[in-house]
């Protein structure tokens, strides 16, 4: 019945105008918690009315056992307050250079220097899983003109792909057509149903059409190219990782150069005094 209430409570908050956020939607005490609060924190995809009833109870429940640490804990304490104040300045450093990496940090990485990275750190990127590239078609067992979607799956005619693709949005229970990406094979697996031997069977042979069957359905995998396990991953697969690894190098970099900037002209300003 609460929760109910604080829902229908919650919907009429939300219909009111922004202004209303500063109004106060929970309280413990002489302490207030407003719906301004809440929303600050408010993950973009996330739903309003089930975020702010969860983030109410735990302010509750944080309050509350706040209130019985008081009585415990002296406020004043001098190693609580040192504490209280590193953590204060880390957010606001934090909250600075966040400002600073959103509004002046460069995220562009050449195609280059992830090329030139992976040359350099090979022994980084050897695969933990065998990967594939590939074409899976799953259709029921009593589809007619089997032979022309299996030659359809194997086809390099742009018109004969739009046609497969096209059969498998209408008929098709599951499908995957591209093959130009490199994927683990295992997103395939989970999908197909095949013995540990014929499993086996598939890492002997590219550009080679594999069907199986099981009581309900045909799988139709089309094999174009793999790498197994221990090999080292081909670029491809892993470049938007190395892209990723470089604009975090360069993140740091950029923070530790305005660190730096920052500290030598304290230095020359001569308001840095050690005594």
């Amino acid at each position: 019945m609460k929760k109910s209430f604080l829902y229908l409570l919650l919907l009429v908050l939300f219909s009111c105008d922004s202004e209303d956020e500063g109004s106060f939607i929970a309280s413990y005490k002489d302490n207030n918690l407003t719906l301004e609060e809440i929303l600050l924190n408010k993950p973009l995809l996330v739903d309003s009315a089930t975020f702010v009833y969860k983030e109410i109870n735990r302010w509750i429940k944080n309050q509350v056992i706040l209130d019985k640490a008081k009585l415990y804990i002296d406020e004043n304490d001098k190693e609580l307050q040192l504490k209280v104040k590193r953590y204060k300045e880390l957010l606001i450093i934090n909250k600075y250079q966040t400002d600073l990496i959103n509004n002046e940090f460069d995220t562009t990485i050449l195609k280059s220097d992830v090329e030139e990275y992976y040359k350099n750190h090979q022994e980084d990127f050897i695969l933990h899983k065998n990967i594939v590239k590939a074409r899976f078609v799953k259709v029921n067992n009593e589809t007619l003109n089997l032979k022309k979607i299996e030659n359809l799956v194997i086809t390099k005619d742009d018109f004969e792909m739009k046609e497969l693709s096209k059969f498998c949005e209408m008929y098709a229970e599951n499908s995957f057509l591209n093959d130009s990406v490199w994927m683990y094979f295992s997103d395939f697996d989970q999908k197909i149903t095949i013995s540990e031997k014929e499993r086996k069977k598939i890492f002997s042979k590219k550009n080679k059409l594999y069907s199986f069957t099981d009581d309900h359905f045909i799988f139709l995998f089309f094999l174009k190219d793999y790498q197994i396990k221990g090999e080292e991953s081909p670029l491809p697969f892993v470049f938007s990782n190395i892209r990723e690894i470089l604009r975090n190098k360069n993140k740091q970099k950029f923070l530790n150069e305005i660190e730096n900037k920052l500290y030598n002209e304290a230095l020359s300003s001569e308001h840095i005094k050690i005594l």
